[in-house]
This record gives structure tokens, C-alpha cells and sequence, in this order.
């Protein structure tokens, strides 16, 4: 999507403040990089005046009216260039003189899903660098005055396989906020000892443990070494354990009960699990690149989800009207085997499950995505990321009422599908106006760009783990007192 940014860049990028919305950009193919950055935040300005980041591609060359046009309490993201320590010094001491203080300091290399900003920070050895490490190169994170004390963010994902959304991406953007020391990491997971004046949060999505007991002695570690838990959680833990073909017990219950906070996706979610748990946050999925403005496209469908049964097989062999009236239609079905084969088309590909950004790139080649979700019990509780994902993308969606009636406007952002004759009519009429499909599809794109953005989110997430921290007192008395009830 975004043009090829240089390894220098690419290393700004995963450091330069996501939420940021006036910046300046001082080095080589500003372009590049603005264009990145817009995507993932497409309400940012750059060289607005008065900006709250500065990006610079050698930390050299920040001066005196580079600084003046910092906010207070601003960010400055450079790459301190290879060379002899002597020189990685000097530039560090020079931005110290211009008022912008050293908060971390990473070595260039290539983005890794996992990390841990708090052991690979080299701000400590700022002093006495050796020369293997100044002539990787390094990131220079640096804000101009004072800021909020940092804030250690433990991520442990349990359950990463088709939850980028909640898993990966979130790590990857709240890192770069400059009052978070975040670290994103798989399981098993043994809360560190650190200074006692350090503020920390760990956040435990979809934890796997189901014995109860091993449960509360994990919740019991965090207490004792003073960490904050908050388990994250998307998906009603019925439907969840239907699917994995078990009953719901009192284990499932547990992770809930027995945490600080819980941080959910939904309100219906949060309303279920404010009944174990009374400090629930709803954390609503979003996205975290928004694709071009839509475009024509070629008259070719989408389909991407596993196991969704028999509704969205009865939706594909429905379509045949809509392959006998447009012969040249194509469909990629991305997963799920028995749409594929209930297709009436030999003009249709099935592809296993792909990685999530090869996911994208395919759904925004697409001109219509169909969305259909039964009405069995629970699935109202999922979340509508599937029609985010494909307005982000250009594509228009075709939904079941289910979960996307609450969010997808009819005729103004896509079409709600009520009735089994509707697919084929609604599909086929997309098909055929390619002025309704670009209006549909412009629309949802303007809603994500407006209302759904990631970017948009940080704030008010790192601002709740705070304030979290800032109550552990209380709340962990009533965790203690939910535990000693059980």
C-alpha cells in the first residue's frame, strides 16, 4: 500500500508516536514516511507549526529551531547514525542542550512480533557506549521537558491465531507511546521483579489456563510482586468453549473473577463479564491501516472466516442468479472449505489462512465482501471487525443483521442482508452499479477514517492503565475479596 520505506525508516516508524497528529519529518523521501504515517493515522498534519513529534532521520540534525518548534512535552524520534561512540554521545548530549532529555535508546533492526522495550533499552549505556553497539546504529527516543513517569506494559498473548486485532497490532502501536515501556511476548509469562516505584501493568489476553487453582496462584504472584492484571478478552467464553466442543465450567468463569480488570471489545461483552468482574473496559476493535480512498475494482467477491456453518454455506449456493447474470464475477474464499465447494462458479480460488496483512491485501483487490453470521446464541457478542476491516480496504460489505446491524448503516455504509433472497440481490446489484459500490464503499471508508481508527484510541487506553495503577490499592482489596469468597 504505502511506498517502500528505507530499514532507517521503518525503525522510526515503529517508534514514532502513532497517535501523533502534527509532526515533522527531516531527512530523505519525506514522502515515504509521511505516507506511512498517515496511514496508520490519517487525521495527522505534518510540518504544522507547532508540532507535538519531530522525526528526524539523523538525530544531527535537530537545532535550536527544530526545538523551538516542539510542544512541551513533545517527542523527538531520530536514528543515531553508525559510527564511533564519541559521536552517538556528542548527539545525545547536543539534544540534552536543546532541551529534549533522552527517555530510551534501541539499536536498528528489523521489526520482530515479539520484543521487550524495557531489557533491550540502551539509555543507561548512553555514557559508555561501546563501539559494537554505536556502529549498529541506534533510535533515539526523546521528549522536550518533563512527562509522565513511564509505565511498564506487560503483553502476554495466549491466543494469537486470527487476533491480530487484539494481539499484535495494539503491542506493536502502544509502544510507541512515549510514557509506556511496553513489552509484547507469548506465554508462559512470570510477572518480573522490578523497582518497587515503577508503575506496571500486565495485560493477559485470552489466557489458557483452565485449572482454577493454577489460576489464582498466577493472580497471587502478580499481587505479591505488584502488578496490576487485566485480562483481555473478545469472544463470549460459551461460544468459545462450544467450539472447542466442551461445556463452560467454573474455570472459564475464573479469569475474569479473579483479575484486576477485565478488557473486552463489545458492550455486550462488557456487560457479561461486569457481573463477575465490576471494572470492565470495552476497548473496541479498530483499525490499524487505512487503505487508499476506493477505486474502481473488477466485479470480484469476498468471502474470508472458518467454520462459519450452515448460514454462510446456504448463502453461497444462493448465489447463483448473481453467477449466471455475471459470468465474469470472481471469488476468494479465504479459509473455509464448504463455501468454497457451495459455490456455483468455476471462477473462485481457495486459499488456507493467510497471514493477516496478506489477509487485507487480497480482501482490498475485492469490490464486495459478504459477511453472513447465524443468530445462535452468543454470536450477537462478536464484534463487527470483519466490515472494519473491509472498509479500510474499499470493499463494501453484505452482512447478516447479527452483530453488523449495530454498526454498518443500510444504503449509507453497506447492505444488511434480513432475508435468505437478499444475498443474491443485494450482490447482484452491486455488481451491476459500480457508482452505488464506490458510494457504499467511500462512506464506510469515511466512518473508519472518522470514528474507528486505532489511533484514535491510545490515549484513552494508556490513560485507563494508569489510572488502574493509580487505584491498585482498591483494587486489589476487592480482587482479594472476590478470591476469599470463592
Amino acid at each position: 500500500m504505502a511506498e517502500i520505506l528505507s530499514e532507517h525508516q521503518q525503525a522510526l516508524l515503529a517508534r514514532t508516536p502513532v497517535s501523533a497528529r502534527a509532526l515533522s519529518y527531516v531527512g530523505r523521501d519525506a514522502r515515504a514516511f509521511e505516507a506511512a504515517h498517515l496511514a496508520r493515522n490519517p487525521r495527522a498534519r505534518f510540518d504544522a507549526g507547532t508540532v507535538e513529534a519531530l522525526v528526524l532521520e539523523d538525530l544531527g540534525a535537530l537545532d535550536a529551531d527544530l526545538a523551538a518548534a516542539l510542544a512541551p512535552g513533545g517527542t523527538v524520534t531520530a536514528v543515531v547514525p553508525p559510527g564511533p561512540p564519541e559521536r552517538a554521545q556528542a548527539l545525545i548530549a547536543a539534544a540534552a542542550a536543546a532541551g529534549v532529555s533522552l527517555l530510551r535508546l534501541h539499536l536498528i533492526a528489523p521489526p520482530a512480533e515479539f520484543f521487550d522495550d524495557r531489557t533491550g533499552d540502551l539509555s543507561a549505556e548512553a555514557a559508555s557506549l561501546s563501539e559494537a553497539v554505536a556502529r549498529q546504529g541506534l533510535v533515539f527516543v526523546g521528549r522536550k521537558g518533563p512527562g509522565p513517569a513511564p509505565l511498564l506494559c506487560h503483553f502476554v498473548a495466549f491466543a494469537r491465531d486470527l487476533l491480530d486485532v487484539r494481539t499484535r497490532l495494539p503491542a506493536h502501536a502502544l509502544r510507541t507511546d512515549p510514557g509506556l515501556v511496553f513489552a509484547f511476548r507469548a506465554p508462559p509469562f512470570r510477572p518480573p521483579e522490578v523497582p518497587p516505584d515503577l508503575a506496571r501493568v500486565v495485560i493477559l489476553q485470552r489466557p489458557s489456563v483452565r485449572d482454577a487453582a493454577a489460576w489464582r496462584a498466577g493472580i497471587a504472584e502478580c499481587i505479591r510482586r505488584g502488578w496490576v492484571a487485566v485480562v483481555e478478552h473478545d469472544d463470549h467464553p460459551e461460544l468459545v468453549a462450544r467450539t472447542a466442543g466442551r461445556a463452560v465450567d467454573e474455570a472459564d468463569w475464573a479469569r475474569f473473577r479473579f483479575a484486576h480488570a477485565v478488557q473486552t471489545s463489545t458492550p455486550r461483552l462488557a456487560k457479561l463479564f461486569g457481573a463477575v468482574n465490576p471494572e470492565v473496559r470495552v476497548a473496541p476493535n479498530a483499525v490499524f491501516e487505512l487503505g487508499p480512498e476506493p477505486q474502481e475494482r473488477p466485479r470480484r467477491v469476498f468471502y474470508g472466516a472458518v467454520q462459519r456453518g450452515p448460514v454462510a454455506v446456504a448463502v453461497a449456493r444462493s448465489l447463483a442468479p448473481v453467477v449466471a447474470r455475471f459470468p465474469d464475477a470472481e471469488f476468494e474464499v479465504v479459509g473455509d472449505r464448504a463455501v468454497f465447494d457451495a459455490l456455483p462458479t468455476a471462477r473462485k480460488r481457495l486459499h488456507d489462512i493467510l497471514p493477516y496483512d496478506a489477509y487485507l491485501d487480497l480482501m482490498g483487490t475485492c469490490a464486495v465482501s459478504l459477511s453472513p453470521v447465524d443468530d445462535r446464541p452468543f454470536m450477537e457478542a462478536k464484534s463487527d471487525v470483519k466490515f472494519l476491516e473491509a472498509a479500510a480496504r474499499g470493499c463494501v460489505t453484505v452482512a447478516s443483521p447479527t452483530v453488523y446491524a449495530a454498526t454498518l448503516r443500510h444504503g449509507e455504509t453497506g447492505l444488511i442482508a434480513r432475508r435468505p433472497r437478499d444475498w443474491a440481490a443485494m450482490l447482484g446489484g452491486l455488481l451491476e452499479d459500480e457508482g452505488e459500490r464506490l458510494r457504499l464503499a467511500r462512506n464506510a471508508w469515511a466512518y473508519v477514517r472518522e470514528e474507528r481508527m486505532f489511533a484514535d484510541q491510545i490515549a484513552d487506553r494508556v490513560a485507563w492503565y494508569r489510572d488502574l495503577w493509580d487505584r491498585r490499592e482498591a483494587l486489589t482489596a476487592a480482587l482479594m475479596a472476590r478470591m476469599g469468597e470463592a
